[in-house]
């Protein structure tokens, strides 16, 4: 079965004019069709009829026949549970799920998720998120003093925000078996704002072995 580049749910479809005059029969007239999709956006595609048009749509965004005429309106509300529903993963895409909860951690960034998205399919949402993350990471980072303080309460979860990924208390553990530190975080992820936690971890590791070496 082929992959649809445009899968997601249709809220709404409605028959428009005709896209040319045409002279033959009432079934071949081309007609524009607008499509409410379930992020609440307006397409404009092309049909034969309503089936036919849906299959255009799913062929996504060609900037042409195909395209969103009227973007989402910013929802206040709107939740990591509602995107998820909204974008259709399903309850065993779990590593995605987890993803999202973590990257967008505020409101402004779901809507903002909503805003970029064009086609709705696997890949499109994971490289949406991952260029997203590394944004963030690069350009709305935690500051040193609220990472700290967060460090000071619940550590796992300031690392979880710092490095905008799914951290537990093993890998934590480990961060800390490398004497890992708030500090030491800072001072990684000033060099390298890409930092993963994987490479913090075995970078502090690396400095612990040369400090008992004498190196």
């Amino acid at each position: 079965m082929t992959q649809k580049a445009n899968n997601q749910a249709i809220i709404n479809i409605i028959r428009q004019g005709q896209v040319w005059e045409s002279v033959e029969s009432a079934e071949k007239e081309l007609h524009y069709y607008h499509i409410t999709d379930a992020l609440n956006r307006k397409w404009q595609t092309i049909g034969l009829n309503v089936s036919d048009a849906i299959q255009v749509f799913e062929h996504g965004n060609d900037d042409n026949w195909t395209r969103i005429i009227e973007p989402a309106p910013y929802n206040p509300d709107l939740s990591i549970n509602d995107l998820i529903n909204m974008l259709n993963i399903s309850p065993e895409a779990t590593g995605i799920r987890n993803d999202m909860q973590i990257i967008l951690n505020t409101v402004e960034r779901r809507n903002e998720y909503v805003s970029r998205i064009v086609n709705v399919n696997r890949e499109s949402r994971f490289l949406l998120l991952h260029q997203m993350k590394d944004e963030y990471l690069q350009h709305s980072q935690l500051t040193d003093d609220q990472f700290m303080q967060l460090y000071a309460v619940n550590p796992v979860e300031a690392l979880s925000m710092y490095f905008l990924q799914s951290i537990d208390i093993i890998a934590y553990w480990e961060w800390k078996a490398a004497d890992g530190t708030a500090e030491k975080a800072i001072q990684y992820k000033r060099v390298e704002p890409l930092f993963s936690f994987i490479q913090a971890v075995e970078r502090a590791e690396d400095e612990a072995i040369e400090i008992v070496s004498g190196f």
